[in-house]
């Protein structure tokens, strides 16, 4: 396999040809399809004579210019038509093998049902085409198939002609009217069953929307369904977008790389995206649904309707529509609470990833592979970058600016410098400075020093920004320049109350928030009138992503998590508590220590949560939740797999030893309440009591009560603590409560993706042996990138088994990623990111993870393999 080429952002150039129209023609048989085009050019620069379209994995069968003979030249990369005029049609042939196509990109087979994903670079695997986002054409496409075995045949846009064709077959016409790239393009075919309804927008016009899926899943489709209705409901009120066609589809799917796709009209889902009844689907499905849900329905307007210039802002459609969906859900929920597990997730994912080797910036300036581009820091730093534009303008000021893009770019392929102008415009903002958040990667820590003058009341609050340089920008020799950073801002008394702040560098956003600007390396706020010595309470709601560095007391974090009005840094309090006792443990554990103990003053604050009966059960749950490895990793020196898991442990018993009775309270007095609610603070009653289970699990006298749950559970959210918690214990229950599991759900494939993620998440001492023996079980599919990523991913992501060197895991993994690489690349990229933290890991580790990141290397990776290896070496 030759060594991919990298792509530059800088070496863009605009095409040389427009499309005017493009035809498309689908003869769909078992063993190959037929694919005719017919595509009407016109050409915008007159110096280019030659015509290059992108095509791989295709038979070509005819090339015809003005229906004459044409002259080209064929590669493993395209078709080159040479000597065009400046207006020409093209007419082209080719046949490709979906049922072949295991990288689930272009046309493929996912059991009897045909299916595409053109995002980001598949539709050239359907036919030869301008493969890139900026060239947008209206569509037309014929669909012919065998009637009894695909009798439902789906494309974008309207249904325009259909009816009978030879030998037993049949044929629809469908013509999307408004002008796409062809990523958004989409074709279905099969026998599927149909679940229907209708929604009437704020004009009066009636859509009918419609979910295919398997025959007899039509029920496990309506809350999906319903969150399709509110998520255009909420569209037309928050934004003022409503939807432009007659008819929005869905299709649910078992074989799909991604979680789902916005292709225009015809959504396309992963299945464990779109299914949730009470028994097979826990709370965080039923949630994860609605979100997604609405994130694709939302790319309606921020990103088919205005586009993407090029892959390299692809954070354009992206991160908005992540910002929109999140939005979303804090309306249908708790603004607060939702927030706080956004954060909670970005640290996970974003932070860890510009903490790696392969960290980016949101634009990034080259890549291998643009599949590559699908990470968290284009999604979800994305969206923090455009809260931080909505914060520094307000809710009011954000939707002016989204009313004056959508005026300006409708039908457009755009750059995000042209987003973060829009905003800026009627809010007469100056985000020069700002928009280097887009340019350069990394988290910013923001250091803080404090100084209170009781003699001139006032308080002087120093901020320090730094963030280093990534691997990619010390090759690169980047000089970093200093981030425009918007902080929300509180000063509390010694009685919790937000104390009125005076500052000439305060200023105030249309919500009457209190923020501050740190736009220097180095930054002095003097706050006057000070009446008493404040308590600091910076970054609110998060309003910045960034390292917060405060070297704060114990006690000054404790009164925050107690009286903050903002629930947020109530939240990063606990963290803040739990994230300096770990460290400790760790320690102390790394130095040997068998025997370490709990800090009593923790243990003590904890208990002001736990015995606070007046603290609602969400903000209580979320602040008793320790931080995860991946945020804990971030912060500490080493990477100590088997030293996280011991402090984790030996804290959570802590907490159970110490307040049992209170936890048993907690629990005893929310199990079995409203068990078949779907309401959000149902979601969190539970939460709160499966994690008072967790900790009282470390008691043996109580590990039956998690079994108890786990036999006689009516919802999977409570099966699925229960059994999670089970496959931990070195306990009578483990086997039995694995298979009971397996036997009550093995005809069910997204629960049994959850029974293989749990044993391959589990820190039993036996889980890469377990996770070994699931390769080689009669239901794991290697083709199917649900049940990879639910056993393979989810233990790359187990730092206490991944990382444990009593065992060789790097190899076992590395042989994993070499074999899906041939089946297919994206799937392989992502798995192979596990050994992204190999440079903080114990020296005696590190040798292991570069022999085999360079067995990988040579033995020949796909593109998408390939970018990510090379970054993790450096």
């Amino acid at each position: 396999m030759s060594t991919p080429e990298k792509v530059y952002l800088k070496d863009y150039q605009a095409p040389a040809f427009n499309v005017d129209s493009i035809h498309l023609n689908f003869d769909l048989f078992e063993d190959f399809c037929r694919v005719q085009s017919e595509i009407k050019f016109n050409k915008t620069n007159k110096k280019e004579n030659d015509l290059f379209l992108e095509g791989e994995e295709l038979e070509l069968v005819s090339v015809l210019i003005n229906d004459a003979k044409a002259t080209y030249e064929l590669s493993k990369t395209g078709l080159t038509i040479k000597n065009v005029p400046d207006h020409f049609t093209l007419k082209i042939e080719t046949r490709l093998k979906p049922q072949e196509n295991t990288s689930l990109e272009g046309l493929y087979k996912s059991g009897n049902i045909f299916c595409t994903q053109c995002e980001a670079q598949g539709f050239r695997k359907v036919t030869y085409f301008m493969d890139r986002p900026d060239v947008m054409t209206t569509y037309t496409v014929r669909i012919e198939a065998d009637e009894k075995k695909y009798p439902i045949l789906l494309s974008n846009g309207d249904r325009i002609e259909s009816g009978k064709a030879k030998d037993g077959r049949h044929f629809v016409v469908w013509n999307d009217p408004h002008k796409k790239p062809c990523y958004l393009f989409a074709l279905v075919a099969g026998d599927l069953g149909l679940l229907k309804d209708t929604f009437t927008t704020a004009s009066g016009r009636k859509v009918n929307l419609e979910i295919y899926a398997h025959h007899g899943l039509q029920a496990k489709c309506e809350h999906a369904m319903d969150s399709l209705k509110k998520s255009m409901k909420w569209d037309e009120e928050r934004f003022g977008r409503e939807y432009d066609l007659s008819i929005y589809m869905i299709l649910a799917i078992d074989d799909f790389n991604a979680g789902a796709m916005e292709n225009k009209g015809l959504n396309i889902f992963n299945s464990r995206l779109v299914f949730a009844d009470g028994k097979s689907a826990t709370d965080t499905d039923y949630y994860n649904i609605e979100s997604v849900i609405a994130h694709e329905y939302f790319h309606n307007w921020t990103g088919n309707r205005v586009t993407l210039r090029d892959w390299f802002h692809l954070s354009l459609k992206e991160g908005l529509t992540v910002f929109r969906d999140q939005e979303f859900s804090m309306d249908m929920s708790s603004r607060s609470m939702v927030r706080i597990d956004n954060v909670d997730d970005l640290r996970a994912s974003q932070f860890a990833e510009d903490a790696g080797p392969n960290a980016h910036a949101i634009r990034p300036a080259s890549c291998y592979a643009v599949d590559n581009f699908f990470t968290s820091t284009i999604y979800e730093k994305g969206s923090e970058v455009i809260r931080m534009m909505q914060t520094m303008v307000g809710r009011p000021g954000f939707r002016k600016g989204m009313d004056n893009y959508f005026a300006k770019h409708d039908g457009q392929a755009v750059i995000i410098e042209d987003f973060a102008k829009a905003i800026a415009e009627p809010n007469n903002q100056d985000w020069e400075q700002f928009k280097l958040w887009y340019s350069q990667a990394g988290t910013p820590k923001v250091k803080v020093k404090e100084q209170y003058s009781a003699e001139n009341k006032t308080y002087n609050l120093t901020l320090r920004q730094e963030c280093p340089q990534t691997s990619q920008e010390k090759i690169e020799n980047v000089v970093k320049k200093p981030f425009h950073i918007p902080l929300v801002i509180g000063l509390l008394d010694s009685k919790g109350n937000d104390m009125n702040l005076e500052s000439d560098s305060i200023s105030k956003n249309t919500e009457n928030q209190n923020l501050i600007h740190l736009k220097k390396e180095t930054q002095e706020f003097v706050f006057k009138n000070v009446s008493e010595k404040p308590v600091l309470s910076l970054n609110r709601q998060f309003s910045s992503p960034i390292h917060l560095d405060w070297e704060a007391s114990f006690n000054e974090v404790l009164f925050l998590m107690k009286y903050d009005s903002d629930a947020f840094n109530r939240w990063e309090a606990s963290q803040k508590l739990y994230l300096k006792e770990l460290s400790a443990q760790i320690s102390e554990i790394r130095k040997g220590s068998t025997h370490v103990t709990t800090d009593p003053k923790l243990i003590e604050a904890l208990g002001f949560v736990i015995n606070n009966k007046d603290l609602d059960p969400a903000l209580k749950a979320k602040l008793l939740s320790p931080p995860s490895n991946d945020y804990l990793a971030q912060l500490e020196p080493v990477l100590d797999g088997p030293s996280f898991h011991k402090a984790q442990d030996n804290l959570a018993k802590a907490i159970g030893v110490h307040y049992e009775k209170s936890l048993l309270e907690i629990y005893n007095s929310l199990h079995g309440k409203n068990v078949d609610s779907r309401d959000a603070k149902d979601f969190d009653r539970r939460r709160l009591k499966n994690l008072a289970l967790y900790f009282l699990s470390f008691l043996p006298q109580h590990q039956e009560l998690a079994f108890d749950q786990f036999k006689n559970a009516k919802i999977m959210t409570d099966e699925i603590a229960a059994f999670s918690i089970l496959v931990d214990l070195e306990s009578n229950h483990r086997e039995e409560a694995i298979r009971m599991f397996h036997d009550k759900w093995k005809d069910d494939s997204l629960v049994m993706n959850k029974w293989f993620a749990v044993q391959a998440n589990s820190s039993h001492k036996n889980t890469l042996k377990n996770v070994a023996e699931l390769l080689r079980h009669k239901e794991f599919n290697i083709k199917n990138p649900n049940r990879v990523y639910a056993l393979l991913r989810t233990f790359g992501n187990n730092f206490a088994r991944f990382h444990d060197p009593a065992f060789d895991t790097y190899h076992f993994m590395a042989d994993q990623v070499i074999a899906l690489d041939k089946l297919n690349p994206q799937v392989a990229a992502r798995i192979v990111a596990c050994f992204d933290v190999w440079e903080k890991l114990p020296e005696n580790q590190k040798g292991k993870v570069k022999t085999e990141l360079q067995r990988m290397l040579a033995h020949g990776l796909s593109s998408n393999t390939h970018e990510i290896v090379v970054k993790a070496l450096g």
